[in-house]
């Protein structure tokens, strides 16, 4: 019996044995089938959107942000809220274009409706703005990840062709090759009149979104050979930002630009007597005229402070600026003055002050340019402009061995030909 007793006992061990490793070994499957189920929250916009009921859309021509909101379970006094919270600022709801994107997290309500929790506006591939209405309204502006490349390229213009086209044809963006003539070279070189068998090579940061090309960054070099002339730019900080100096460390950027308005024409130069077109008598006309199309933005040529931002019966909508206690300069007949242009305003060269238009004493859209000099008003074609300061003395070992580094990258860089 005690035999038996032992025996049968050992059997139970050994069936209770193996019944463990046969659950554990189960456990085990499950478990890792468990690890194997593991999902991790979707991110969009810095929100974990499984939360959320995602509604996507384009704002249409003539839609409002109010009404998009009320029909999302927005009330009105939010709404009003949000309008004044965001007017004349960079957030402000009366200035969304449409087209563009955007996306509204929802959760449903007691009553099985959806109610907006967050807004968010694209204001382009990388930038959005979100509006969030959970708790206080939580308004700011956020970029996507993107990844940063750094490009080389180099070209040769042939006959027939020109800088864009070629450029196009190498796979540079329309943008880049915007700022390479209209901001990096625009005093420098005259694009329109490149030759054939102008050269040049670009260093620059390129930007992409999931293997998708969405805007360019720092331009990081350009040397540029034409009529066998050779122009580097080599950006670097000098005074607090960056500007583009040439290898002798002079400033490309000169103290005033060339024009007012790009890809125009003069259609009146400055003269002590002309026939004016309105007033159809003969006077002096103490402005260049720069004809372009209507609404065609209007730059400031220099650094500056806003001293008038107003409308008169003969200028129109006009600005004047006050650049130093020598220079000012005015920009008379807009369409319409830019947003933020007003008095006391400080306003950076190139930055867009007002749009052209034909108010005031005009005939056709035109901006008349009218430019002072210690107090008078002068022809700025008959006037000797004062250059921007060229690299400081404290910074000039440090911009030597920058550039020697620089050119031999941008000089390293071949030509189709040279492959």
């Amino acid at each position: 019996m005690c035999f038996m007793k032992k025996h049968l006992t050992g059997s139970f061990i050994i069936l209770l044995l193996l019944f463990s490793c046969s659950s554990s070994s189960n456990e085990g499957d499950i478990s890792n089938s468990k690890l194997n189920e593991i999902r991790y929250p979707t991110i969009e916009y810095g929100f974990e959107i499984d939360t959320f009921q995602v509604v996507k859309g384009q704002i249409q021509s003539g839609q409002s942000l109010g009404k998009i909101l009320s029909s999302y379970g927005v009330s009105y006094s939010k709404i009003d809220k949000l309008a004044r919270k965001t007017r004349k600022t960079e957030f402000d709801v009366r200035y969304l274009k449409a087209g563009h994107t955007y996306s509204i997290f929802n959760k449903t309500d007691t009553g099985g409706f959806q109610q907006a929790q967050v807004f968010i506006y694209e204001v382009d591939k990388i930038n959005y703005i979100v509006y969030d209405f959970r708790d206080t309204l939580n308004i700011y502006q956020s970029q996507k990840p993107v990844e940063v490349k750094l490009i080389e390229d180099a070209g040769i213009i042939e006959q027939g062709s020109s800088f864009f086209l070629t450029g196009a044809a190498l796979g540079m963006s329309d943008r880049l090759c915007e700022i390479i003539s209209d901001e990096i070279y625009c005093w420098t070189l005259d694009f329109r009149n490149v030759q054939p068998g102008d050269r040049f090579k670009v260093l620059y940061e390129a930007k992409y979104l999931d293997e998708e090309f969405v805007g360019v960054g720092n331009v990081k070099g350009v040397y540029f050979n034409h009529l066998g002339d050779d122009f580097y730019a080599f950006p670097f900080n000098d005074v607090g930002f960056d500007d583009y100096f040439d290898q002798d460390g002079n400033n490309l950027r000169k103290f005033f630009l060339k024009t007012p308005v790009k890809n125009s024409r003069i259609s009146s130069r400055y003269s002590k007597n002309r026939f004016h077109p309105v007033q159809k008598r003969w006077k002096s006309h103490k402005g260049t005229d720069y004809a372009a199309p209507r609404g065609t933005p209007i730059w400031a040529t220099a650094d500056g402070v806003v001293e008038t931002a107003t409308y008169s019966k003969f200028n129109g909508n006009y600005v004047k600026i006050r650049h130093n206690g020598t220079y000012k300069t005015q920009y008379l007949h807009m369409s319409k003055i830019a947003k933020g242009i007003r008095s006391g305003a400080y306003v950076k060269q190139g930055q867009t002050i007002g749009y052209v238009g034909s108010t005031g004493l005009a005939t056709g859209p035109h901006v008349c340019y009218r430019f002072w000099k210690n107090g008078a008003q002068v022809d700025p074609f008959k006037t000797k402009l004062p250059p921007s300061d060229p690299i400081s003395s404290a910074s000039r070992a440090s911009f030597e061995r920058y550039k020697d580094s620089l050119s031999q990258r941008l000089d390293s860089i071949p030509f189709l030909e040279q492959l």
